[in-house]
């Protein structure tokens, strides 16, 4: 085994770890390089799941979420992977017609990551994973942290690791890759660690979702497991306070059955839908308490969920739960509500208990598009709760994705035509793989790109079916959309709106000294700037 020791040169004994010097376990979120980054949904659910079962194990944790360490982000150089893009980004832009202007990190400098996570004495670092796409951040982490301390024991973990483990374990400072979910995996991982063993998969530990090394071989894990609904773990997490308001973010069930060819969802979770009991969700909020000062606020709470509509009974028992504990509670579930599973009687008991927003999907409106990628769609249905939201005069972002193999200018801008004339904000998806969904389960596809190019804010044309400059053309037309709809509007944007409408091709807001200029957009795709007015006319 070319493993190093545990806890550096000098191997604790059981005695040790048990009695005086418990396991100083460090969890690290690398900061997260982007063009953009929505603070309160990066809330790190899993990390706080980690730190838990850590802590429940008799570890001592510092848990550091670096990208909330910051409030803004700093300004990057372009990667030269994403060069493509340099035509589409338009200097000083600004205004809500604008593509991306800026490639950013949130959070500090990654040689002061690790300096504080080096500060904290860690006998082993978990660094978290989040998505496929901020791998080499990840792994540049750990290069930095190996640097300062050649002997520290480093394991990573997250969605972005279960959709590739091999690409995690192979890099020389990564000792384990932790597939799949913390709570089937950390128990026996620890134990097995306690015990000075150098080979961790056989008897009698088995660590489920474990990849380690030999010599530079991968050996995968002999068990792959999944959590039973009592085995998930609840966490309820405070993400922002303001002068008028309180908002926290929670997760409530694991997997879905469904099989929309686009999701990655169970190469983490499986496709057995699951959710957390309630009796544990009861005894979760009961030790949760507000300050004095915050009692009187309105209190949002956020479902980052794939699908608790399978379970609608289960979700409207939630809701009272939650409205039982914080007298004044609205909700949100931004990561999306599968209207196929809506009614309207459930729409109403929804928006009854408090639901503010709903985030809809509808993929894309081409029936053949759907069928190949099996997803459900019932547009009559759609539209009645549409009605339904917009007489009760409740927002609605409806989500569509762009770039399918099957998508072409006509299908993107009727996507975008059918959505204009309906009552909800449209929100652009710019089709982007994760290892290991359908078409993409060659894994070796990856190996030759940079994992950046797997975040939608990248544009790239994976499917080749759109190129990247219909693939902006399209995001910037669903923000024309949005704008149009747009209640409040500055003079600027009114005479933007004319001249796009008039010339029917796209403008953009510049800033120019201490005043702003409207510009046509460069190299937008005027096919489909035309074609979309032809099918919204």
């Amino acid at each position: 085994m070319n493993q190093r020791p545990l806890f550096g040169l000098k191997q604790l004994t059981t005695i040790q770890i048990y009695g005086e010097k418990p396991i100083q376990a460090t969890i690290a979120v690398p900061p997260v390089f982007d063009f953009y980054f929505t603070r309160h949904r990066f809330s790190g659910l899993g990390s706080e799941i980690l730190y838990n079962l850590l802590r429940k194990n008799g570890c001592e944790v510092q848990l550091f979420n670096f990208p909330h360490q910051r409030k803004k982000g700093g300004h990057l150089p372009l990667p030269k992977a994403l060069d493509f893009l340099n035509p589409h980004i338009i200097e000083n832009e600004e205004g809500r017609l604008s593509f991306f202007t800026r490639y950013q990190r949130f959070g500090p400098p990654l040689s002061e990551c690790a300096d504080q996570v080096i500060a904290s004495s860690p006998d082993i670092v978990f660094i978290s994973c989040f998505a496929f796409c901020y791998a080499d951040t990840a792994l540049e982490l750990a290069s930095h942290i190996r640097a300062i301390n050649p002997e520290i024991t480093i394991a990573i973990g997250g969605a972005g690791v279960s959709a590739y483990p091999d690409f995690f374990i192979q890099n020389p400072n990564i000792d384990y890759a932790l597939a799949g979910e913390a709570e089937v995996s950390v128990s026996s991982f620890l134990n097995a660690l306690r015990s000075n063993e150098k080979d961790l998969s056989g008897v009698p530990f088995g660590v489920p979702n474990l990849y380690q090394k030999n010599n530079g071989n991968i050996i995968a894990p002999l068990i792959k497991k999944q959590t039973d609904a009592d085995e998930i773990g609840f966490v309820l997490k405070k993400t922002n306070t303001t002068p008028k308001a309180i908002y926290f973010t929670t997760s409530l069930s694991r997997g879905c059955p469904k099989r929309c060819r686009f999701c990655s969802n169970f190469l983490c979770h499986g496709r057995k839908f699951r959710v957390i009991p309630i009796t544990k969700i009861q005894k979760g909020l009961s030790i949760i308490s507000l300050n004095p000062e915050d009692c009187d606020k309105p209190v949002y709470v956020n479902f980052e969920d794939d699908n608790l509509l399978l379970d609608p009974e289960y979700f409207l028992n939630v809701l009272k739960i939650f409205k039982k504990k914080f007298s004044k509670v609205l909700f949100l579930a931004e990561n999306g509500v599968d209207y196929t599973k809506l009614t309207p009687g459930l729409v109403k008991n929804l928006i009854d208990l408090g639901m503010k927003q709903f985030n809809l999907s509808i993929a894309s409106t081409h029936l053949p598009i759907l069928e190949d990628e099996q997803r459900d769609s019932t547009f009559s249905l759609y539209e009645k709760v549409l009605q339904i939201l917009n007489k009760h005069k409740i927002q609605s972002i409806t989500y569509f994705i762009c770039g399918f193999k099957k998508d072409s200018k006509k299908t993107v801008a009727a996507n975008i035509a059918y959505l204009a004339k309906h009552p909800t904000r449209i929100g652009i998806s710019l089709f982007y793989p994760v290892p290991g969904i359908p078409d993409f389960t060659d894994k070796v596809l990856f190996d030759k790109h940079p994992p950046f190019l797997c975040a939608g804010s990248s544009a790239f044309p994976w499917n080749q079916s759109l190129n990247t400059a219909e693939l902006v053309t399209a995001f910037r037309l669903s923000r024309f959309v949005n704008l149009l709809k747009s209640e409040i509007k500055s003079k600027d944007e009114e005479t933007l709106i004319q001249k796009i409408t008039k010339k029917q091709r796209l403008y953009t807001l510049v800033k120019k000294g201490g005043t702003r200029a409207i510009i046509p957009v460069p190299n937008a795709d005027n096919d489909m700037v035309r074609l979309f007015f032809e099918y919204f006319s």
